[in-house]
């Protein structure tokens, strides 16, 4: 089955279905990623998907015909379509480099503080992923890199960021916004858009801060100061 073909059918099935439907389809997705998780990919079966959700297997088809459609699900939700979405951001002209790098680290963020456990569970499930998905799933991933580096590069060449290696940067602010999905908790005081916002703070900063700033000891000691008040501070509204 080739990958291309499975993806053309999730999103017609999508755009054909109604509310409920769609629900139940979201649903089937997060037990099979918990299940492809915890089992293995090949270890678990359509019958363990539709027990687990509480749907008999013939049930489970009227949303997807195979396991290799529920994974190929997964990986158009968690590493495609947050490509596309970059890509829309590229083609807004009227941007800068650093209001279109905020506004992707925050949307990245709240997508990815409300998608459940999926990010976690595709990251572990790399390995497991098949051979005509894998170019798909790396090629998303890839683009996702793309877009922080040329976003950085420009904002560099236009003078909105300090000189610095665009790739090494755009690591970082991937690792940052990555990392939120390892310690996010629903039940405390931040909202994902509140964590994005703080996120997108630091990585601005960092990205903007110039050597000549902070020269004197004094203000060294106040930036430092500065710093561990913010994270004092984000760290008791985590908890």
């Amino acid at each position: 089955m080739e990958a291309p073909e499975v993806l053309h059918r999730g999103t017609e099935a999508r755009n054909g279905s109604n509310p409920r439907k769609e629900l139940v389809r979201e649903q089937l997705i997060d037990i099979a990623a918990q299940l492809f998780d915890s089992k293995g990919y090949a270890q678990t079966s359509i019958n363990d998907i539709a027990s687990a959700i509480g749907l008999g297997r013939s049930a489970v088809y009227h949303y997807f015909r195979n396991k290799e459609e529920i994974l190929a699900a997964l990986v158009e939700a968690e590493a495609l379509e947050p490509s596309h979405q970059l890509q829309e951001l590229i083609e807004q002209r009227d941007l800068t480099p650093s209001q279109r790098l905020r506004l992707a680290i925050v949307d990245g963020i709240k997508r990815r503080l409300t998608s459940g456990s999926r990010f976690l569970l595709l990251s572990r499930l790399e390995a497991q992923i098949p051979e005509e998905l894998g170019p798909l799933y790396n090629q998303g991933r890839r683009d996702i890199y793309d877009f922080y580096v040329r976003c950085i590069s420009d904002g560099i060449a236009r003078g909105e960021f300090r000189p610095t290696d665009p790739k090494i940067a755009a690591f970082a602010v991937i690792g940052m916004a990555n990392w939120t999905s390892r310690w996010y908790s629903p039940h405390g005081a931040l909202s994902p858009q509140e964590i994005g916002e703080i996120i997108a703070d630091f990585a601005m900063h960092g990205l903007t801060a110039r050597d000549s700033a902070v020269t004197d000891e004094t203000g060294v000691r106040a930036a430092l100061q500065s710093m561990r008040e913010q994270i004092d501070w984000l760290e008791k509204k985590l908890t």
